[in-house]
């Protein structure tokens, strides 16, 4: 018996008041920030005064332009979505899925395993036939709007959507072979476990991802002794005592991201530098595709940046990141737990007394019932995680690279040119960095204090 058996039973048309409710707010919150990110965008008709002069009028319309159409686009999505989602939980949509599923077997089997398996099936066709309103309001009035030249014939659409549900089957089906399994090997607290084999993997994956996961982005090798890179990143990496042994460069094969990190703790500390971020991926001009020509960073920005990422080891935000994360996930499974046992869950979804299948369990928790706390859990750690940044970027200010770290930002911003003005409260909500504009207003607030004191 579960601890909580012995609370006052709850109407299960009460639970399916509340998640109504909780797909209601959730789906109008996003929708007003999306709102209050279009209305931006209508303003900003300007380029902004600091990248003038950086971004051309020409390419700041076209991001203007791409940036109303995704926004308006998303709109539409949560608007279609919560209409959707509710009718699901009214009409009972999992219940007739589930009963449909068990239909199909009936003469063949009844263990769960197997109706799971066709469930997930019919499921994620239903899926594509649901982004259909969507499709179809981008394609036949969005793009034309907007003047999008992306335009395909409508049997494409169709191809694109068969290869989706057959590459969703080969993800899916074992996934959901294996989490009914799991949860059947291992019984009642198979959350538990689920977050003890989440922790586990995610420490062997420091020690591994070196030798599986970047190998499928390209060749990683040590920063080479005797280039003047080698010495400028040298210098900045003397001033803190980080060993230059564990600077790695990373020879791309078809990736175009700027990028540089830090990851790891102890002897597998490394910072790693993207070979997209130096300037003309660190080759002669004829070496490279001609629209790689000028992209990338002088030796004196990458040690900037290198210097913000330096920022990141000295402040331990690898081991706070991390601990942050499996505190949450163990939340997320304590909660997951609570509720994926509870029967009123099912029973406010349309199902008989008694019947719980695994994988909608699965679907109705996450989806529905531990929204309110997934949403405030992804709120506080996107704040975490921009604050993290703002150390990072002050301690490059502290070292004296105030300036070639600016120019970097602003140089992989021109690179890779997207649309710059946010609204604050909808880049709260969904950034995990810092914009343009905030990092550059917070080197210019940090020097002006470092003017007066």
């Amino acid at each position: 018996m579960a601890f909580y058996d012995t609370w006052p039973k709850i109407d299960p048309v009460i639970v399916l008041v509340v998640l109504c409710l909780i797909v209601l707010v959730d789906r109008i919150w996003e929708m007003i920030l999306t709102k209050r990110q279009q209305f931006v965008c209508l303003n900003a008709i300007m380029v902004p005064e600091e990248l003038r002069g950086i971004i051309p009028p020409e390419i700041y319309h076209r991001a203007r332009i791409y940036e109303l159409h995704k926004t308006e686009l998303q709109l539409w999505k949560y608007l279609i979505d919560l209409i959707i989602t509710l009718c699901e939980l009214i009409l009972g949509f999992y219940p007739f899925l589930w009963k449909l599923s068990t239909m199909t077997l009936q003469s063949i089997t009844s263990q769960e395993f197997w109706i799971t398996l066709i469930f997930v099936f019919y499921l994620t066709i239903y899926i594509c036939i649901r982004f259909l309103p969507v499709v179809l309001y981008d394609k036949c009035l969005l793009e034309l709007r907007y003047g999008m030249s992306t335009r395909f014939p409508w049997y494409c659409y169709c191809g694109v959507g068969a290869l989706a549900i057959l590459v969703s089957q080969l993800v899916l089906l074992p996934l959901a072979a294996a989490i009914v399994f799991s949860v059947k090997l291992i019984g009642y607290y198979f959350f538990l476990w689920f977050w003890l084999f989440w922790a586990v993997f995610t420490l062997l994956l420091v020690f591994f991802l070196p030798y599986c996961c970047i190998p499928c982005i390209g060749r990683q090798v040590v920063l080479p002794e005797g280039t003047a890179l080698y010495t400028e990143v040298k210098r900045v990496c003397d001033m803190v005592g980080f060993p230059m042994k564990r600077v790695f460069i990373i020879k791309t094969r078809t990736m175009q991201t700027s990028n540089a990190y830090f990851y790891g703790s102890c002897c597998l500390k490394r910072i790693v530098i993207f070979d997209t971020l130096l300037l003309n991926k660190g080759k002669e001009p004829n070496e490279i595709h001609p629209y790689e020509v000028g992209r990338g960073l002088t030796n004196m920005q990458v040690a900037g940046v290198v210097c913000h990422e330096l920022g990141h080891w000295k402040h331990g935000h690898f081991y706070k990141a991390t601990i942050i994360m499996k505190i949450h996930f163990f939340f997320t499974m304590g909660l997951f737990g609570l509720f994926f046992h509870s029967p009123q869950l099912y029973m406010a979804v349309g199902f008989a007394s008694g019947v719980m299948p695994i994988i909608v369990g699965f679907i109705i928790v996450l989806r529905f019932a531990m929204t309110p706390y997934l949403t405030l859990a992804n709120v506080l750690m996107l704040w975490n995680l921009r604050r993290f940044e703002y150390a990072a970027d002050k301690f490059a200010h502290r070292l004296g690279y105030s300036i070639q770290l600016r120019m970097a930002l602003v140089k992989i911003y021109a690179d890779h040119m997207s649309f710059p003005v946010y609204d604050q409260c909808y880049a709260r909500w969904h950034h995990t960095h810092p914009t343009i504009l905030q990092r550059l207003a917070y080197q210019q607030k940090l020097d002006a204090k470092a003017m007066n004191t």
